[in-house]
């Protein structure tokens, strides 16, 4: 059974279909990422799944929930939490104080375990813990983003764009922190323009061209040369 369903969806701006028809499944302890150029409608999908956009049509079925037009704090409730682009945080607190935003629904021994966590796995943050989030770099900003939506304990963490503005050294070892994360059994969708670390990262991709599904499948058995083609509207593909 699916955790996250995604039926048949339109999303519109005003008059402009932004999106058109999508459907898009992940399975429980997986990583699914959609795979577009600037603009595609990807960070329109998952904005839509969170509750940021509603959609036109269709039906988003989270962990057996009708969630399509409900608001997003309803949805964070659920169980479902963004990481979203440009690694927004709270920069005039400090890094645990940030961290600990992302489980104010939790209170006692609990919150606490959830920050050694992730202070386990950004070791950065432990040592920065009492800095305004302000003076991080992007990559630490990045990893506090992504650890704040740890410490809410989700049952699907979405992440768009994490290595947007990146360095290539501090993208590979946050990617290599996401498949730490993944051991744990973590369910993740993400946002990905790189076709060779979305297909290498994740179980199952889609790649996303002018708001519409053009291909999907397993990661490990897609053609990567064929993703780009589809990636570019090249071919086949073209409009």
């Amino acid at each position: 059974m699916s955790l996250l369903e995604v039926k048949n969806i339109d999303v519109h701006y005003g008059d402009f279909l932004a999106i058109q028809d999508v459907s898009l499944n992940v399975e429980p302890g997986t990583i699914v990422s959609l795979i577009g150029a600037n603009g595609a409608g990807k960070s329109t999908i998952m904005n839509t799944i969170c509750g940021l956009n509603k959609p036109t049509k269709g039906d988003i079925i989270f962990d057996g929930n009708n969630i399509a037009g409900k608001k997003a704090n309803q949805i964070a409730r659920l169980g479902l939490t963004m990481s979203p682009e440009g690694s927004h945080c709270f920069e005039k607190m400090t890094v645990q104080d940030n961290l600990l935003m992302g489980a104010y629904l939790e209170k006692g021994p609990e919150r606490m375990k959830r920050l050694e966590d992730v202070y386990r796995l950004f070791p950065i943050l432990n040592e920065k813990k009492n800095q305004q989030a302000t003076y991080l770099s992007g990559g630490q900003r990045q990893m506090l983003a992504i650890g704040r939506g740890i410490m809410s304990q989700p049952k699907i963490l979405l992440l768009d764009e994490i290595s947007l503005g990146l360095a290539p050294v501090v993208i590979n070892d946050i990617y290599d922190k996401l498949q730490e994360i993944a051991e744990t059994g973590l369910t993740m969708l993400i946002v990905e323009q790189n076709v060779t670390r979305s297909l290498s990262v994740s179980d199952y991709s889609y790649v996303i061209l002018e708001g519409k599904v053009v291909m999907e499948g397993k990661s490990s058995e897609l053609n990567e040369s064929e993703v780009n083609d589809a990636y570019f509207g090249i071919g086949d593909f073209a409009h």
